[in-house]
């Protein structure tokens, strides 16, 4: 193990440099383009959505292209310059369609990431003790969120909107940095995809269609599917309402909110890792049920600090839900060979209601408004919980066979 110190120490740095780099500035776009450029809120929640599109029609093909690469490292290094690149053309173009191809090329790009991190930390460490490492790279991972919004924040509210974009480069060079202390030689990529071999055997692989045809699989895939269609535009729709309420201010208010939420993201993704070593699905309720209470405190309060506040309850859920559901796949595919693809698939569904989520939302708020808008979120988020509980079961210690046949026999989880 002290031979991969330099390797986990590697990833500490990817996850903490990670944060915004994959989303390409994330809600700050939204905010600039309302304040700054002036756009309407349904032009926004197109921009916004492009990239779950994107994301919808590559993040299968990525994820069964991770599990086959031995590469993993080149395509961190090159996703972050192609996002360097998108960010750049956000502030030197104003009209609308060079951004959208911009935010397209984020989508394309960004779906490499959280695959390409999960499955580097599976092949360095094993899956015994994959939840307290993912556990950690979260706690990184919301470290540097809150650090950048921190900066982000200051730059956007003393300097100019633009230079958070300039912000978001310099976090992308230094991502590669990053990814280049991780050894190649400290991954095992047949673990990396989650595939297992009996002594003296290669390891063996299950087929894509019977993998997916796994009925634990899909109900978990929705579940989260929906969860992140009521998840989705919230952020973006709160920036909205902040840069509505208190324009000058309006970078400090939501930095404050990412802020806030990330800071209780450190710790609670750590607590998350640890707590799901006795059960994932009592550990992952918690995020589904403060979902729709975040979105109803949202469509009826006003304030600007308290809007801010309340984005404490995001903090709980995501800081579960970042740890928790990696776990999960990794549980569901465990011993199939394709942990990356299935995080593809699961990835896909999430950008398409993603994307169907900030398209309608934008054209709800558009017609009806902001309160209306959040509380469709809401209803939605309920829903999602109800479905969760009643039809997701418990994954940890799973010892239902995989569709494959037994050669792919999904393994019980040790401690």
């Amino acid at each position: 193990m002290e031979a991969k110190t330099r390797s986990l120490k590697g990833l500490d740095w990817v996850s903490l440099l990670m944060s915004d780099v994959k989303d390409g500035v994330g809600v700050y776009l939204s905010v600039y383009l309302l304040t700054v450029r002036h756009w309407s809120a349904d032009e926004i929640g197109i921009v916004i959505a492009a990239p779950s599109i994107i994301g919808l029609l590559v993040q299968a093909p990525a994820g069964a292209l991770i599990d086959r690469t031995r590469h993993k490292r080149l395509l961190l290094i090159v996703a972050s310059l192609i996002i360097a690149v998108c960010c750049l053309a956000v502030v030197v173009n104003s009209s609308f369609y060079p951004v959208l191809f911009s935010q397209l090329g984020v989508g394309f790009t960004q779906s490499v990431y959280a695959p390409c991190v999960a499955a580097i930390t599976l092949g360095i460490v094993g899956q015994a003790a994959l939840s307290q490492r993912v556990g950690r790279n979260e706690s990184f991972n919301h470290l540097g969120n809150m650090l950048a919004a921190i900066i982000a924040g200051l730059i956007g509210r003393y300097i100019s909107y633009e230079g958070i974009f300039y912000f978001a480069i310099v976090q992308c060079l230094l991502l590669v940095v990053a990814v280049l202390v991780v050894r190649e030689q400290d991954i095992d990529h047949d673990l990396a995809r989650g595939a297992t071999a009996e002594t003296g055997q290669p390891a063996s692989v299950a087929g894509v269609k019977e993998l997916l045809s796994n009925r634990n699989i899909l109900v978990f895939t929705i579940a989260i599917a929906l969860f992140h269609f009521a998840n989705a535009p919230m952020l973006p729709l709160l920036g909205q309402k902040l840069g509505l309420a208190d324009q000058k201010n309006s970078s400090l208010y939501l930095s404050g909110a990412i802020i806030v939420a990330q800071g209780v993201m450190v710790f609670v993704a750590k607590y998350a890792g640890k707590a799901s070593e006795n059960g994932r699905k009592k550990v992952l309720l918690a995020a589904f049920v403060l979902l729709p209470v975040r979105a109803l405190l949202f469509a009826f309060v006003d304030n600007p600090i308290a809007l801010t506040a309340i984005q404490l309850l995001d903090g709980i859920g995501a800081g579960l839900l970042g740890v928790v559901t990696l776990l999960m796949i990794a549980d569901l595919s465990n011993g199939t060979g394709r942990f990356n693809l299935l995080q593809g698939v699961v990835y896909s569904a999430i950008g398409l209601m993603a994307a169907l989520s900030s398209i309608g939302a934008g054209y709800v708020v558009k017609n009806f408004g902001y309160m209306v808008g959040f509380c469709v979120l809401a209803g939605m988020g309920g829903l999602a919980t109800v479905f969760y509980w009643l039809l997701v079961p418990e994954t940890k210690d799973i010892e239902l066979a995989a569709p494959a046949g037994p050669e792919v026999a999904l393994e019980a989880q040790g401690a």
